[in-house]
C-alpha cells in the first residue's frame, strides 16, 4: 500500500471493504442470531483446525466428505473438542472422524445422508449468537464436482432457511 502511494486511511478502507475470498470464512447469512459460514475450500484437517481458530463463539460445525491420501484425524478432533458445540458429519469420512472425536471424549456427533440434512440440523441446533461452520477438513468428491460447487450448494441451502 504504502509503495503505492496509498494513505493508511486509503488502505483501511480497501481492507475494511474486501468482501473476502469465496468459500474461505465466507460469511453466508446471519438468520436468527446465528451466523452461516462457508468454508468449503478448507478440504484437510489443517484447513479446518484454521477456521476453528478463527472464531471465539460456540460453532456448529459441518464437516466430512471424500478421503483424500492418507488422512489423520487426530489433531481436528482435539481442536473439534475444545471449540465445536455440536458436530454434524457427511459424507465417506463421517465415521472415521466420529471415531476420532469420540476417542478424544467429545460425544455430540450426528452422522446425516447429505449436506441438506446437515444444513437443517444445524439450523435446528444453533442457538443465537453462534456460528455455523461448513469446514469439512475433506475433498468434496462424494457429493459435488469440486469444493465451489459444495460451497454454492450450502449457500442456497442456507438462504432457503431465511
Amino acid at each position: 500500500g504504502w509503495a503505492l502511494g496509498l494513505s493508511g486511511r486509503q488502505m483501511a478502507e480497501t481492507l475494511r471493504s474486501f468482501p473476502g475470498v469465496p468459500h474461505r470464512l465466507e460469511k453466508v447469512a446471519v438468520i436468527n442470531g446465528v451466523e452461516y459460514i462457508n468454508d468449503s475450500k478448507g478440504t484437510n484437517p489443517e484447513a479446518a483446525i484454521k477456521a476453528l481458530l478463527a472464531f471465539d463463539k460456540p460453532i456448529v460445525l459441518i464437516a466430512g466428505g471424500s478421503r483424500k491420501g492418507n488422512m489423520d484425524f487426530s489433531e481436528l478432533a482435539h481442536k473439534i473438542k475444545e471449540k465445536v458445540r455440536e458436530l454434524i458429519l457427511v459424507g465417506e469420512t463421517a465415521e472415521e472422524i466420529k471415531a476420532a472425536v469420540e476417542e478424544v471424549g467429545f460425544h455430540r456427533a450426528t452422522i446425516v445422508n447429505n449436506l441438506e440434512e446437515g444444513v437443517k440440523l444445524a439450523a435446528a441446533l444453533a442457538r443465537p449468537g453462534e456460528i455455523v461452520l461448513l469446514s469439512p477438513a475433506c475433498a468434496s468428491f462424494d457429493f459435488f464436482r469440486n469444493f465451489e460447487h459444495r460451497g454454492e450448494v450450502f449457500k442456497e441451502l442456507v438462504h432457503r432457511l431465511a
